[in-house]
Parts: structure tokens; sequence; C-alpha cells
């Protein structure tokens, strides 16, 4: 049977099974290779390197390179049933994904939209394919509504940008109404207690200490900033351009890289929560470069390590997205509105309300009390009537 096609992704290989990787003869390095399939057959193609953010940034470019649209720019806007979804959300990943605020999370929807829209027109895009990718893909609801989001802003910025004629439809699922699994403080000690236990130390050269302290210093940022897995992981001591960064000195984090599109959603720089704000100044005594290392290089990662601290300290399904819906629900829990809390953690107050209003009722308690003087109004005109 050939071998479905579910896109092109990474595989580490290696002399030995270290980090993950695959075992192949003759391999003196670990290095990442992408892989994808074609008709049923495996295709593989060398990143030239073991460091996985520059082995990322090679299968964006594969991802590119396969996705090539077509030149529609001389010969006018392209209509619905001649230009494929594939070339379309090619021209959306080339042109458009670098300029957005967030080109790695536009990078994963088209990676994972792209084999099965595979050959279809933008005129095939219609509620039934919609429905028929939600039951198919076997993501969770929220993935696909972000994935399928991504498909119709590709399609209205082509329309926009003069690249089609014509738009299918899009049909997103509905919004899940379970709720988020949050920590309770108790969880978040224990899971604290795991990861600090998971740190190792040694001796360089010079016989100085080192501590790798990289899994409990992205939980504390998870929990105190509510921030998302890959915003923590970039974090820098220095503005840049490809993540945010950290000032000690003014107390400051920004999650935003130099030039980044700033959005409604996307956070501006917000003051570090103080219980953190020790916890970094150690960090910036034993780190280079980024805020989270791990032998002084960036941490790739934390997946593994957060799955066996969460296993030690009796936790499940839990994982590292986990810490922002614990920060939103306790900062809620705290008091706070949401507006005050969708600033913070960038995020919309409409998603904050939906998805974490049963959190914190007390926003519907003036409506309430407001209930209570109308009704003394009307006893007050019933009995006035009735004299």
């Amino acid at each position: 049977m050939a071998k479905a096609n579910t896109g092109p992704k990474l595989v580490l290989y290696g002399p030995d099974e270290r980090h993950g990787a695959t075992p192949k003869r003759g391999f003196k390095q670990y290095i990442y290779f992408i892989r994808w399939y074609e008709h049923g057959a495996k295709r593989e193609r060398s990143t030239g390197t073991g460091d996985v953010r520059e082995a990322q940034q090679a299968l964006a470019a594969l991802i590119t390179e396969q996705a090539q649209p077509v030149d529609v720019v001389r010969r006018g806007p392209a209509p619905a049933d001649q230009l494929s979804v594939t070339d379309m959300l090619g021209l959306y990943l080339e042109h458009h994904a670098p300029h957005a605020a967030d080109p790695e999370r536009i990078r994963y929807a088209i990676r994972n939209l792209i084999p099965w829209w595979d050959g279809a027109t933008v005129s095939g895009i219609t509620a039934g394919a919609c429905r028929r990718y939600a039951s198919e893909s076997g993501r969770a609801p929220g993935t696909v509504r972000r994935e399928l989001g991504t498909l119709a802003a590709a399609m209205n910025w082509c329309e926009t940008e003069g690249y089609l004629a014509g738009h299918g439809v899009v049909v997103l699922p509905p919004v899940p109404k379970d709720e988020q699994a949050f920590l309770t403080r108790s969880d978040a000690a224990g899971l604290l207690w795991a990861a600090w236990r998971r740190r190792w130390r040694w001796k360089d050269a010079d016989g100085t200490m080192h501590m790798n302290l990289h899994l409990p210093m992205f939980i504390l940022i998870g929990l105190y900033h509510g921030a998302r897995k890959e915003a923590i992981l970039g974090l820098q001591w220095q503005p840049n351009t490809d993540g945010g960064y950290v000032d000690l000195d003014r107390g400051f984090i920004d999650f935003n890289p130099i030039g980044r599109v700033q959005t409604k959603k996307r956070r501006a720089r917000v003051p570090i929560a103080p219980r953190l704000l020790p916890w970094l100044r150690i960090a910036r005594r034993i780190t280079r470069q980024y805020v989270v290392e791990c032998d002084g290089k960036p941490v790739g990662d934390v997946k593994k390590g957060f799955a066996a601290a969460a296993t030690a300290a009796g936790l499940s399904g839990v994982h590292p997205h986990t810490l922002r819906h614990t920060c939103v629900t306790w900062l809620l829990r705290d008091g706070l509105d949401v507006w005050q809390v969708g600033g913070f953690v960038g995020m919309s107050p409409q998603t904050v309300q939906q998805v974490y209003g049963h959190h914190a009722p007390e926003y519907m308690q003036e409506a309430a009390n407001a209930s209570r003087g109308r009704d003394a109004g009307m006893k007050a005109g019933m009995e006035s009537k009735r004299a």
C-alpha cells in the first residue's frame, strides 16, 4: 500500500539514539533530514545541520519550494477554478507570512493544509470540503479552526492583492466548549519540584560549576506570563529579529521581535512578574544569549522533559500549553478583568471571555445586583398604584 503523503517533516539521524535520533550507519554526527512522500515513495533531503532552528528554516524553504505559485501577476487575477489551493497557499506563505505577526504559526498551518488540499482548486473550497478536512485531519477542533482560518486568510489576501478573482467558502468547526485544563497551585508546585530535580550540574575546564535550569525556567515564565512555548524558547537577553527579549534593567519582557507587526492580540511590553524577577536574574548569570538554554545552547523543544516532569509529579493530560491556560485562569480568579488579562498574555478579550470566562463569574455580579434596584423600583410603583 502506498504511503500517505503527510507533508514534509524533520527527522534526526546520527550515530546512536541520543537526542531522539535514528541510528544511521556511517554517521558520525547528528544531522536533520527532511522526509516526505511523493506518490507513495519516500523522499529525503539533508538539511546539513544538527541545529533544530536551522533545520526548521530549511524545512520552511522546502515547503515554499514545493508550493511554488504560478505567475499570475502578469496575467492578472486567476479565476477560482484555475488557481490551485497549493499555489494560493504558496503565494500567501512567500509574500505575506514573513511580514505577519506570527509567521511560524502560518508555516505550521500551511504545512498541514497542503497535503490534504493538494490537487484542488480554490473553487473546490466548499463547506463540505471543510467539514471533510475537519473529520479526516485527526487533529483537535481548535487546531483545525486555526488551519482553516489560515486557508480563509490566504484566500482573502490573494483576492485583495489581485492574484485571485472569485473565491471559495471556508466553514470553521464550532469553537470547543470544553473547559481548558489548568494547574492548581499545588499541581504547579509539584511540577516545578519535579523539574528542579531534573536539573543537572557540570564543571568546566576551570573547575567552575554550572547548572542547567532550562526546564524550571520555562515553567516559571509560562506560569507567570502565559506565553506560548515558542515565544518562551525564543526569548533572548538583547533585542533581536528572531524572538522577544528580557530587559532586567527596566523590568519588562517584550515578546515581539524587532520589526514584527504589532496586532491587537500580540502583547506589547509587559512588566516582569515580581516573583519571576529573581529567577530571571539567576538565569542571566548562567546563560549566554537565550533566557532558556541547555548547556549554553538554545533549547529546541521541552516536550520530552516537560512530559517526564509531569509524570514524576503525578500529573496526566498536562503539556506545555497548559501553563498558558493556568496563567489566564489564575489571573481571572485573582479578580482581573478580561481586558487586563488579554493585554497581559497576548489574547483578545473576546477569547478570554469565551474560553475562560467561567472562571470569573464575578463580572456578571453588577448586572445581577442592578436587577435588585429595578425590582425595588417596580415594587414601589405597584404600591403607589394600590394607594
